[in-house]
């Protein structure tokens, strides 16, 4: 059985990654990859009556120094894609966050050869209607958890993007080597 985390190459090509999504657009369910046992399993539902507004999940064989994960990826689509999925997509740029005291940034990312989205590159090129609602639901979607707060540190390009999955792929082989 492949393993999702471990088994799937980061990179297809030169500034195209593979990412696995958790998490469908418009779902108040919050997935989590095992990567011990190879599953997607339900972490909780939402307490906060707000779904995902995009597709969410992770870049395989990556580690997130700063929040102990696999890096976290928000994949921007006008379609939703199951949990499991595995697609190619481009960098655009990272929201950086607190939450809780503790960075957890999320790259912004999408789908190559999604017709709707081939002329974004960078994250200026997204409709700002796109940033103002994840900035949005990630500032809120831990409303009513006793304990936590998300605060928005700012936004990124794809180029800071690009630097930072490059860090987390070095630090995957450091950990996982």
């Amino acid at each position: 059985m492949t393993n999702l985390f471990f088994d799937i190459p980061l990179r297809t090509e030169e500034n195209v990654f593979h990412a696995v999504i958790e998490i469908p657009k418009n779902s108040r369910v919050k997935y989590e990859y095992n990567e011990k046992l190879g599953v997607i399993e339900i972490d909780r539902v939402f307490r906060t009556p707000v779904a995902y507004p995009q597709n969410y999940g992770f870049f395989p064989r990556t580690w997130n120094q700063f929040d102990k994960d696999p890096m976290d990826v928000i994949v921007i689509s006008s379609e939703t894609f199951i949990p499991g999925a595995l697609v190619q997509v481009r960098l655009v740029g990272m929201i950086e966050m607190d939450d809780s005291g503790e960075l957890d940034h999320k790259i912004l990312a999408i789908p190559v050869g999604h017709s709707d989205y081939t002329h974004i590159k960078d994250i200026q090129d997204l409709d700002s209607e796109i940033t103002e609602n994840l900035i949005w639901f990630l500032s809120h979607y831990k409303d009513r958890e006793e304990g936590k707060e998300v605060k928005i540190l700012g936004l990124k390009d794809a180029k800071t993007a690009l630097q930072f999955i490059d860090d987390c792929e070095a630090e995957f082989e450091k950990k996982h080597s």
